[in-house]
């Protein structure tokens, strides 16, 4: 995995992910947050178990997306992560268990009040609805400016 990008003050990164699986992808992202202390050592394990249960894939128009994240308890320090896969990766889609998606970009969440999952999922379904957005994050060769998507999502 490569840093792209971070902003740890406003809780953001961003990285290119070389990963065969969805939970392989979803460990290797999960220990980076470890590493940088926005989530606890729980919240690796936790972010997978959650991804069973409750699937996180979008099909978007441009492309694949997923947005896995789990209990507060996990969470030391809101934040997000923006993964870049090199090879996309198949989740199951949120809200239909048959369906998959192969994802491209995923944003991990590490929420700190449960109260901002909602609003915080909202923003980001409205980010990943904008195609030329999510073309500029997968292409990620303007660092500025996926950092300011970032940002804009951190405000």
């Amino acid at each position: 995995m490569q840093i792209l990008g971070e902003n740890l003050e406003k809780g953001f990164l961003i990285a290119k992910v070389d990963t065969k699986d969805k939970f392989e992808t979803l460990k290797a992202m999960s220990r980076v947050m470890v590493e940088k202390g926005f989530v606890k050592e729980s919240y690796v394990e936790a972010v997978q178990e959650r991804e069973k249960v409750f699937p996180t894939g979008l099909p978007m128009e441009a492309f694949g997306v997923a947005i896995p994240h789990t209990d507060s308890v996990h969470v030391n320090q809101k934040a997000v992560m923006c993964g870049v896969l090199e090879n996309p990766v198949e989740f199951v889609v949120m809200g239909d268990d048959e369906a998959t998606v192969q994802v491209e970009v995923i944003f991990m969440l590490a929420i700190l009040k449960p109260d901002d999952q909602i609003a915080m999922l909202a923003q980001l379904v409205e980010t990943c609805q904008n195609v030329s957005v999510l073309q500029t994050i997968k292409e990620a060769k303007d660092i500025e400016a996926i950092t300011e998507i970032m940002d804009g999502l951190m405000a």
